[in-house]
């Protein structure tokens, strides 16, 4: 039986080892020799991040493939019908919830993206690298007494609230499937829009949830406020995003995801109006990305296996 790994910078050698230990052959390879070769004959094990969606035409370099490895929440890098029907084994994180608790890197990055974006921090240290010493311009805000309004409160969203309660902000959340008699919920995310300083998204990426933030719904939001999305850039309308903001409805965003991320991330809104100088933060999906969360989480898929 062999295991071909797709993407494996820095991947965890106890995860190789146990490959070999449950009598794996364990292959490193990448995209470029994928994309030059026609047939993998007798891989039964692909392993995937998030570089590149697995459709058909992927899928149908392997005949052999029995499981389909990606050690992640979401799954809209997965062509989850292609999947099904090659009736392919989907081994991923979704669903595996005592131990995703133990991993905190989404929201550690999410809570230092609201620090980054509500003190200017990127922007100001930029201007320091010109030469430049000047507090006045970059003026901030402080998080005690903010409300953050949480959509999601799932084991993301969870933490963050923990992480912004020890700040001193109050939390409200909006989540139908959730009741925590800790936070505020509001049953209406108009209702949670209009009294929030800052908005988190932590939501999967399903039909219920795209454009969650929409056009619609952004004209409800309490001027000035922070919007953070770290879970899928499908999940809120970026073009609406991108006019709220240059209509100073909005005050900065930041956002660890893109719509278009998997195909090119200069088709999006939020990047090309990065581009023009608004106050946008992105960064390239690091929210899982840390060293030790990623160990972690390519150990367990061999365990579950």
């Amino acid at each position: 039986m062999i295991v071909l790994n797709a993407e494996t910078t820095g991947y965890s050698s106890k995860a190789v080892k146990a490959w070999q230990e449950r009598g794996y052959t364990y292959r490193p390879s990448s995209w470029q020799e994928i994309d030059s070769t026609h047939s993998f004959p007798g891989v039964s094990v692909l392993i995937v991040r998030l570089q590149r969606k697995i459709d058909d035409q992927v899928l149908g370099r392997f005949p052999d493939l029995t499981t389909l490895v990606s050690a992640t929440t979401g799954h809209d890098h997965l062509s989850l019908k292609a999947i099904a029907d090659r009736k392919i084994r989907l081994v991923s994180l979704r669903g595996h919830d005592a131990f995703l608790k133990t991993i905190p890197s989404t929201p550690e990055l999410c809570f230092g993206l609201l620090l980054a974006l509500v003190r200017h921090i990127p922007a100001a240290n930029e201007s320091v690298k010109q030469g430049v010493w000047n507090r006045d311009a970059f003026r901030g805000y402080q998080l005690k007494d903010k409300t953050l309004g949480i959509i999601g409160l799932g084991r993301t969203g969870h933490m963050m609230a923990r992480f912004a309660s020890g700040f001193g902000m109050k939390i409200a959340f909006f989540d139908p499937h959730v009741e925590d008699g800790h936070f505020e919920k509001f049953s209406e995310l108009n209702s949670l829009l209009r009294v929030c300083d800052v908005v988190s998204l932590h939501v999967h990426l399903e039909a219920s949830t795209t454009r969650l933030i929409n056009q619609e719904n952004i004209a409800e939001i309490k001027p000035g406020c922070f919007l953070l999305n770290t879970s899928r850039g499908g999940v809120w309308d970026e073009r609406a995003i991108v006019d709220a903001l240059k209509a100073k409805r909005i005050a900065g965003v930041a956002a660890d995801v893109l719509s278009g991320e998997l195909i090119d991330i200069r088709t999006s809104a939020l990047w090309q109006a990065q581009q023009e100088g608004e106050n946008i933060i992105i960064t390239p999906h690091l929210g899982g990305a840390t060293f030790d969360a990623m160990w972690a989480c390519e150990e367990y898929m061999v365990s579950v296996i």
